[in-house]
C-alpha cells in the first residue's frame, strides 16, 4: 500500500514538473505600425527579440531585414543604415536618430502570441 502512494506521487511530481518547462509561448509576433514618411518606416516587425535576431523593417517599396543589436523586455535597438531605431516596447514609441536629427515616431503596437 504504501509503495504504490508512493509511486502515485512520484509519478504526479515528474508530470508536474513536465509540464512546468514546457515553454507558455512558442510563437511571438511584435508589430509596430508607423506610417512615417519622413524616415521612410511604415512598420517594424519584431518575431524573435533577442540579440542578434532579426527584424523586418516594411518601408514604402521595400522590407530591410535588421539586426537588433539590444534588447530587454523595455526595449529594442537597431540601425538601419545611418538611422539609429529603438523601439520602446511598453508605449510604441519609435526613436529615430540620423546624424543630428532626432524623431520621434507614434506607433501603434500589436502584440500577437501562440
Amino acid at each position: 500500500m504504501m509503495k504504490r502512494h508512493f509511486a502515485k506521487v512520484v509519478l504526479i511530481s515528474l508530470c508536474t514538473v513536465g509540464l512546468s518547462a514546457c515553454p507558455t509561448e512558442r510563437f511571438r509576433h511584435e508589430k509596430y505600425v508607423c506610417n512615417n514618411h519622413t524616415y521612410d518606416i511604415a512598420e517594424i516587425i519584431v518575431n524573435d527579440t533577442g540579440v542578434g535576431d532579426q527584424a523586418t523593417i516594411i518601408r514604402y517599396g521595400s522590407e530591410v531585414q535588421v539586426d537588433i543589436l539590444s534588447s530587454s523586455t523595455a526595449s529594442i535597438a537597431m540601425e538601419l543604415g545611418e538611422l539609429d531605431i529603438k523601439i520602446n516596447r511598453n508605449s510604441g514609441k519609435v526613436t529615430v536618430t540620423r546624424s543630428n536629427r532626432y524623431g520621434v515616431l507614434h506607433c501603434t503596437k500589436s502584440l500577437f502570441t501562440m
